[in-house]
């Protein structure tokens, strides 16, 4: 098995290089990596239902969709990655616990009293350090996951928080745990020291696990599958979930608020409510919204085709595009 360490920092690249080293590389691997500050849902969320968008501005989070099932994780570079890919399609009940094996050997032998534990986790002193998920990719499968070295649990469970009054999803809800950084055990080092001794007891405890440069080949092909897919908002934001959305914001004029639904991610049954002024009824301004996709970079020139102060005195096409974010 071959033993890759990638450098990059960029959600939407790893997680293009990751599956287009599982599709397309010929040999077994396993892969470390990091991400800065980002968000990663799960492949079958509502992304919209399980972030907290105002602090996801605030602290310049990227969000991105993964190719796994499970819950919204959030990463920065305290939070160490492993990717795992073999041959075959690997479906079986349990085979989440085989394929952690590797990574809970490299920590007990660097002395951290780790277990698998429920479906998908690793435990130390029973919280989580590690949650992990599968795919099958082709003809390959995918396990990877997560390790908490020295990640910021303060953005972590700001960004991970949405307002449930706002949304009202009916898609799968990631399940939050008590968690823990493993840098609680090894005080002093940093994440850089960490992946290095961690790699050196993968190669240790992996039967013929060798150090590799990552191919030019993937890693070019990985920049291309970002470009098209995991920088997309079709991707990371789209969904064929059907959702209801609410939010209400005070500007100098009066406070607008919006429901609407989300459909085929489009905007549908949009309606306006608050204490706002205009010339002419705000039930006109819905209709010619309504049918919109919710993507900023469709809405956004969709709105500044409308003479927004006509229907709400004093609101601007980007005064009117937060109430939709």
């Amino acid at each position: 098995m071959e033993l890759f360490i990638n450098d990059r920092l960029d959600a939407a690249y790893n997680l293009a290089l990751e599956e287009t080293m599982t599709r397309e590389h010929e040999r077994d691997f396993l892969m470390l990596w990091r991400n800065a500050n980002a968000v990663i849902v799960g492949r079958n969320q509502n992304t919209a239902a399980e972030i907290d968008a105002e602090k996801i501005k605030q602290y310049g989070t990227a969000v991105v969709r993964r190719s796994t099932g499970g819950g919204a994780v959030y990463h920065d570079v305290g939070n160490v990655n492993y990717s795992i890919a073999v041959s075959g399609r690997h479906v079986e009940h349990g085979s989440f616990a085989d394929y952690a094996r590797p990574i809970v050997s490299a920590l007990r032998s660097m002395g951290v009293d780790a277990v698998f534990s429920g479906r998908n986790d690793i435990l130390v002193d029973g919280c989580k350090i590690s949650g992990s998920a599968r795919a099958v990719l082709g003809k390959r499968t995918l396990f990877h996951g997560t390790l908490l070295f020295d990640c910021d649990m303060t953005i972590l469970q700001e960004v991970l928080i949405p307002d449930p009054e706002k949304i009202r999803s009916k898609g799968i809800k990631s399940v939050r745990a008590r968690v823990m950084n493993l840098s609680e055990l090894f005080p002093g080092m940093t994440t850089e020291e960490f992946i290095e001794k961690f790699s050196a007891a993968l190669r240790s405890e992996v039967s013929g696990c060798v150090l590799a440069p990552l191919p030019e080949k993937m890693c070019a092909a990985a920049e291309a599958l970002a470009q098209s897919k995991y920088r997309t908002w079709e991707w990371n934001y789209g969904t064929n979930l059907e959702y209801s959305f609410s939010k209400s914001l005070r500007f100098p004029s009066g406070r607008v608020g919006v429901d609407f639904n989300i459909r085929n991610n489009v905007i549908r049954d949009l309606r306006f409510s608050g204490d706002f002024f205009g010339l002419y009824p705000a039930e006109e301004l819905a209709a010619l919204i309504d049918g919109t996709s919710l993507d900023p970079e469709r809405l956004r020139p969709r709105l500044a085709e409308l003479d927004i102060g006509r229907w709400i005195s004093g609101l601007t096409p980007d005064d009117l595009l937060r109430l939709f974010m």
